[in-house]
């Protein structure tokens, strides 16, 4: 038998807002399976502008070869994908290393597709310090000029990863809605990649949105997180920021339990932990298990019957799952 919540997540715009499970593409599947509007894949995080473009170009051919994927350049294209039974893509950067030293890259890569960017990846870069850095500067004379570029552009700036003083700073400067593609609040789990209340409020007052992160560790201490604990982070922002400023970024990635065999799994976070990209003290060691219910993105249905149940109305939880990401959408890059 269809439930309500079903037929709700069915006819819902459905985005997640962070998406590097698909720094794969052919993980689309679990994408599709959960009933997904628009992805977000990742195309970088610390590849340089080369490597980049090939990405973009990988990409491109896996979209124009694939009957029900689209790319996303504004936010009707994402409505039309809903309207035909498609799924959209929006390009994201986690992180600025692919600008290089040439804000001219941004140009180019917003021809290519590029819908969001990133300012860090944890650590310090030209842009400003990372979220688990030593310092916390703020935003750097290059980043300045890199946040005033992606206004001219219509790209949308993001904080997640990134030290607060650098958001802080970005915010000010941003003409527009602001966004944390996947964060937490750190009120309810002190960890150094969740953000503060001001944070959270600061980008609420842009028109942006944060979008709730489903990492095991960013939300509590237990290794398998329940679906009721994720709905509290969710709880928690609707409180702090309004309705109109909560969104999905959940954070599904490669070496997530069940996508890779555990020693894959392993040897992934050994590199990580190895490269300086993530801190031991911040992401333990795998398998790492997403909340039960929504262990991949192909069981996202069962999060909009959380909502239901936790007593959310229908349209506070289309809002939630995809409209409110939807909004930024257009108010950044029209349509």
């Amino acid at each position: 038998m269809t439930t309500d919540a079903e037929n709700l997540h069915r006819d819902a715009i459905v985005i997640d807002g962070v998406c590097p499970l698909l720094m794969d593409p052919a993980n689309v599947t679990y994408y599709m399976d959960g009933g997904l509007t628009a992805a977000i894949p990742t195309i970088a995080i610390r590849e340089t502008a080369e490597q980049t473009l090939r990405i973009f170009g990988r990409w491109h051919r896996f979209i124009d070869g694939h009957d029900r994927l689209r790319l996303a350049r504004k936010a009707s294209d994402i409505e039309a994908a809903k309207q035909a039974g498609d799924m959209a893509i929006v390009f994201h950067f986690q992180g600025t290393d692919a600008v290089e030293d040439d804000l001219d890259l941004l140009d180019a890569y917003k021809t290519l597709g590029l819908g969001m960017v990133q300012l860090t990846y944890n650590v310090k870069c030209r842009v400003g310090d990372g979220a688990l850095e030593r310092t916390d500067a703020g935003l750097s004379l290059f980043g300045q000029d890199l946040v005033r570029r992606c206004n001219e552009l219509s790209l949308i700036v993001d904080g997640s990863h990134t030290g607060e003083r650098t958001t802080l700073d970005a915010m000010e400067i941003c003409d527009g809605p602001f966004v944390f593609s996947h964060a937490n609040a750190k009120a309810l789990h002190p960890s150094p990649r969740n953000i503060t209340d001001d944070q959270m409020k600061a980008c609420a007052a842009t028109g942006g949105v944060v979008g709730i992160n489903g990492f095991p560790s960013f939300l509590g201490d237990d290794p398998r997180p329940s679906l009721d604990r994720f709905i509290e982070f969710i709880d928690y922002a609707v409180d702090l920021m309004g309705i109109d400023h909560v969104g999905l970024g959940i954070d599904y990635y490669m070496g997530m339990d069940p996508i890779i065999p555990a020693d894959k799994a392993q040897a992934r976070y050994d590199d990580a932990i190895k490269t300086g990209r993530w801190d031991a003290a911040v992401y333990p060691p795998p398998p790492h298990y997403f909340p039960k219910g929504i262990e991949t993105p192909a069981t996202l249905s069962n999060l909009t019957a959380g909502l239901l149940a936790r007593g959310y109305g229908d349209a506070d939880v289309r809002k939630i799952v995809g409209e409110n990401w939807l909004r930024v959408f257009r108010q950044v890059w029209g349509g």
